[in-house]
């Protein structure tokens, strides 16, 4: 049940990620309307997207998250520590070249963090990786 439920989860936000986008970006403009311009500029669209950069991130670390709790419970807690590592790695490199992109000016590197982003919050990066745990537990 709770595979399922994590699933549908997954599935919602994938089909209704517009709703969830509006509701983040409402939710963070609030928070960073009491901070100075420079914060504020975070909440805005960037040349990458459609939606601010803190609104971009929270939804795909939103997607990550529920990711990797299906994946822990498909996988009946085993190499879950790998999973989250994996996770955190790419989500950490993504930024690293969106903030090198942005920062240096570097446009590829910027679109290659983005596109990083986009693969790690998607279903392919689940099934990917649910694929190889499989195919390495049936080598052993």
């Amino acid at each position: 049940m709770v595979a399922v439920a994590l699933g549908l989860a997954l599935f919602g936000l994938g089909q209704f990620d517009e709703p969830l986008f509006a509701v983040l970006t409402r939710g963070w403009q609030t928070v960073l309307g009491g901070l100075g311009p420079a914060a504020q500029r975070l909440g805005q669209p960037s040349g990458l997207s459609t939606h601010g950069v803190v609104v971009g991130l929270s939804y795909r670390l939103l997607y990550m998250l529920v990711s990797v709790a299906l994946l822990h419970v498909l996988l009946r807690g085993r190499h879950a520590r790998a999973i989250v590592v994996g996770y955190g790695l790419a989500f950490g490199l993504s930024l690293a070249l969106l903030l090198l992109g942005q920062r240096a000016g570097g446009a590829w590197a910027a679109v290659q963090g983005h596109r990083l982003l986009d693969l790690i919050s998607s279903p392919l990066a689940l099934l990917l990786l649910y694929g190889l745990v499989l195919l390495r537990r049936a080598k052993r």
